[in-house]
């Protein structure tokens, strides 16, 4: 028998083909990725636009969201605008003395932003802030600074008068904490020196605004705790209509000052950087440059030469046990195929079937196939002639 590798067409036939299968599943792998980036990207979107997952944005009926109030509001004769971005807060022209206006998400409000915002809402009855941080208070030029806050919600009552809220009101004070810097200024849900609203009066070319760092007041799942309805109603109702401003990342400009929008910005480029990589990459993978190159060995290789060298190493080595076990692992895949086995059947299973095949005890055939290693080469070379006599019994008709 010789191992011999020729040049023949029919060869070369058969691995172009493989090949062309190949490139052809590299290449709907591919496009299914591409599509299922571009489903998952799809669904995001139709996801945004079907539902409204913002906090405190009065569209959004979640825990998190102030639908109710809006509602309510609405109800009783007050009705809700939402501003979605400068531009729409831009188009409220009509924002004078029975207009409050919300503003909620202000950690997206920029240097520009917020005095756009502030100028647009200069003759607004109130301006409440909610949950601003302390970018937010000093590009509004509000003599507040956040003095701390609370992760867990706790009842705190008002101890102050103040249009809206009465001494005994009591509210979940969750959130942001102030400190007013400034004797005017009223504080109201004080608890441990951090107050979580604080009345700041109008001034020139300012109207009244309230900082509200209690935002779960407004929020539909705390909506019926305490007296929370109760201050949310009283203090965004005592207008005609409320301009709900819910600022965005989009306004600001590249130029503009804001410690939050350098990463917005640069989110959606980022994961397109990150999709066209992903695709780079898959297509350099997923490429052959043209056909496989075949060539035939230098030298035609005997069989039985490989056969007998790999024999004299393991006689060298003295290493019957591996040898016996290369044996018999070759005879136990020869008569599991030729019996019609499973390939993982085990030697026992196998010795079964040999018996049946042969007429053999089943212990007899157990030990030629998964016995105790020969003790020397003697024994060894007894076993593979066992083995040969065993395969030619299975294979006689």
């Amino acid at each position: 028998m010789t191992l011999e590798v020729w040049d023949r067409p029919e060869v070369e036939d058969g691995r172009a083909q493989q090949a062309t299968g190949r490139r052809r599943r590299l290449l709907l792998l591919t496009a299914v990725a591409v599509a299922l980036v571009l489903l998952v990207v799809g669904a995001v979107a139709v996801r945004g636009r079907a539902g409204n997952d913002q906090p405190l944005d009065p569209r959004n009926a979640g825990p998190d969201g102030a639908r109710a109030v809006a509602q309510v509001l609405t109800e009783h004769g007050v009705p809700v605008e939402v501003a979605s971005g400068q531009d729409d807060l831009l188009r409220q022209g009509d924002i004078d003395g029975s207009t409050t206006v919300v503003i909620t998400r202000t950690e997206a409000l920029s240097d520009e932003t917020a005095a756009a915002a502030l100028r647009q809402a200069r003759d607004a009855r109130r301006v409440v802030l909610v949950e601003p941080g302390s970018f937010a208070l000093q590009a509004l030029g509000l003599p507040v600074d956040v003095a701390g806050g609370s992760a867990a919600t706790r009842s705190v009552r008002a101890g102050c008068s103040l249009d809206g809220i009465a001494p005994s009101d009591t509210i979940s004070a969750v959130g942001e904490g102030y400190a007013s810097t400034s004797g005017a200024a009223t504080s109201c849900f004080t608890f441990d020196n951090a107050s979580s609203l604080v009345a700041v009066p109008a001034a020139a070319g300012r109207p009244d605004i309230v900082v509200l760092g209690a935002g779960e007041v407004l929020a539909n799942g705390e909506i019926t705790r305490h007296d929370n309805a109760g201050v949310a109603l009283r203090l965004l109702g005592r207008g005609d209509r409320v301009v709900w401003y819910i600022p965005s990342f989009l306004d600001v400009s590249a130029d503009d000052t804001t410690p939050t929008s350098e990463i917005p910005r640069a989110l959606w480029p980022l994961v397109f950087l990150c999709l066209v990589a992903l695709l780079a990459t898959m297509l350099w993978r997923g490429r052959r440059f043209g056909p496989l190159v075949t060539e035939p060995l230098p030298a035609v290789v005997k069989a039985i030469e490989t056969t007998q060298s790999r024999g004299r190493l393991y006689r060298r080595a003295r290493d019957t046990g591996r040898a016996a076990a290369i044996l018999r692992a070759a005879s136990m895949r020869r008569l599991t195929r030729y019996l019609g086995l499973p390939a993982g059947a085990t030697a026992g299973h196998l010795a079964e079937a040999v018996a049946r095949a042969t007429g053999r005890p089943v212990a007899e055939v157990q030990a030629l196939l998964d016995g105790p290693p020969p003790a020397d080469e003697t024994a060894m070379i007894v076993l593979a002639n066992d083995l040969s006599t065993l395969e030619k019994e299975v294979h006689r008709p």
